[in-house]
């Protein structure tokens, strides 16, 4: 564990731009910052990819090595306030800046970007028809438990169909003709109209 004194000669140091100083720094304290982001993100109830916690955790890098690490500087080690501690408090403090900023620009919407144009054009387009709207909905749920009826092979043999595989590919995966591919195909087609037709 450092001393206070060593512990303000690592942030002079950095400070001064020495290279070696901010690899210490990242050896010594990386970790807690990583943590302390996480922790910060867990508390508020935010749930993050890694790639967004990392994307974090370097913007607080730069957050602490702006203006020759002003920020860092102002540890004074008062009141027995370790490094450590004051460098937590930041990387809370700058998580949750990230955090609003964020919040914000999700809920921006600026006006000038919508012209006169667009919002005349918005009049004019066409508006569907609820009653069709609903229909169509309802066909869709209809569809969906009649795909719930088929067997777990069927729907997995389906799905492959309808993500882009073709019967030329599923042919040489089930090992099989590709007219008996097609043949399948007509058959789960029948199979889930009848499902559908059969209430």
């Amino acid at each position: 564990m450092q001393s206070v004194e060593q512990e303000k000669d690592l942030l002079e140091r950095i400070a001064q731009g020495e290279p070696k100083a901010w690899e210490e720094f990242v050896e010594l304290y990386g970790r807690l910052i990583y943590y302390a982001v996480q922790k910060t993100l867990k508390l508020k109830g935010i749930r993050c990819e890694k790639e967004e916690v990392q994307g974090i955790f370097h913007s607080l890098f730069i957050h602490l090595a702006e203006d020759r690490a002003r920020r860092l500087l102002k540890f004074r080690g008062k009141g027995k306030c370790s490094l450590a501690t004051w460098i937590r408090t930041i990387s809370v403090h700058h998580t949750i800046d990230v955090i609003r900023a964020q919040a914000r620009s999700a809920f921006y919407v600026s006006f000038e970007e919508v012209n006169e144009a667009d919002f005349d054009a918005s009049w004019s387009s066409p508006v569907r028809d609820p009653e069709k709207e609903l229909a169509e909905r309802e066909n869709e749920k209809k569809l969906k438990n009649a795909l719930l009826e088929l067997s777990s092979e069927e729907r997995a043999f389906l799905n492959l169909y309808l993500n882009g595989v073709d019967a030329s590919k599923l042919a040489k995966l089930y090992k099989a003709p590709v007219k008996n591919i097609y043949s399948r195909l007509a058959q789960l087609k029948e199979k889930i109209k009848g499902i559908i037709e059969g209430g």
